[in-house]
């Protein structure tokens, strides 16, 4: 019995290296979804973003730090991209200006390695949509995967394209309130809508990462990186998760803007107990905490 079971892991083993020809170069591809991939600096304080795309390998690891070969591609010119209804136009975007790149290296070991890319905000770029394309381009260590549509939630490329652009957000629908058939931007926790309004409650979310990084992560999964998930309700916050969204952003938003107000009142809202549209009056995110 035991004679046999040698004999059948041989030959498993022996099948198994067979499978792998040494000699072949190992492919290189990245995966998308199908959606047009996009990072904007509206919704960011930030002059610039780390950026990390992962490149897959099919084939062995190796115990030395490999290079792959990258080329940008120049392929946004005449090129439009559909965004709120509308076409609009794209221009390639420039190294040193609108991004630079890390190295192209699968390391020794690994079977995944990175295209790191650091986006910058450009002076140009409010209102644009710059084009970043990088393809594998076959060397003397690897080759490129075919493409393979096969699965719209997976495709494998050996093409990375990302979109960046810069500009001011607009009203999110979940900020918004409807009476008599109008929709007001206004909400009763945070008061009007401006862009930096939505920077700064923006910024007290995303710090709930360092306060207390599992829930984060939950808030993220239930309302998106910048509460941005499809279908939030209207006013959402004062009916979800209301202690959470009271602690840790609508309470230190409202003490930033009254000690901001006070210093700026032409800009200034008006603060009370209860939320009043008629007047555009914030509520007391106090009451959410129950």
């Amino acid at each position: 019995m035991y004679l046999a079971l040698l004999l059948s892991m041989a030959c498993g083993c022996r099948g198994t290296w067979l499978m792998y020809d040494s000699s072949q170069r190992d492919r290189l591809y990245f995966t998308v979804d199908g959606d047009v991939n996009v990072v904007s600096f509206a919704l960011l304080t930030d002059t610039f973003v780390d950026y990390q795309a992962t490149v897959y390998m099919l084939g062995m690891p190796r115990d030395e730090d490999r290079t792959y070969k990258a080329v940008f591609v120049n392929s946004a010119i005449g090129e439009t991209i559909r965004v709120g209804g509308e076409e609009v136009s794209v221009n390639t975007a420039v190294e040193g200006i609108d991004y630079t790149v890390g190295d192209f290296v699968i390391p020794a070991g690994e079977v995944t390695g990175t295209l790191d890319l650091r986006l910058m905000r450009s002076s140009d770029l409010a209102g644009k949509y710059k084009k970043i394309d990088f393809r594998i381009v076959e060397d003397e260590n690897f080759l490129p995967m075919d493409a393979d549509s096969t699965s719209m939630s997976s495709i494998i490329t050996p093409e990375f394209i990302l979109y960046i652009t810069d500009g001011e957000p607009s009203c999110p629908e979940w900020w918004k309130t409807e009476a008599a058939g109008v929709d007001y931007q206004w909400g009763a926790y945070y008061g009007k809508f401006t862009p930096a309004k939505f920077r700064k409650l923006l910024e007290y979310y995303h710090g709930i990462a360092l306060k207390n990084p599992g829930l984060y992560e939950e808030l993220v999964a239930k309302y998106g990186e910048n509460i941005d998930k499809k279908g939030l309700e209207r006013n959402f916050m004062s009916k979800q998760d209301q202690s959470v969204w009271a602690t840790y952003v609508l309470i230190p938003l409202r003490a930033y803007y009254e000690e901001y107000y006070a210093s700026h009142p032409s800009e200034a809202e008006t603060f009370a107990e209860v939320g009043d549209l008629t007047t555009m009056t914030w509520g007391n995110p106090m009451r959410l905490l129950r």
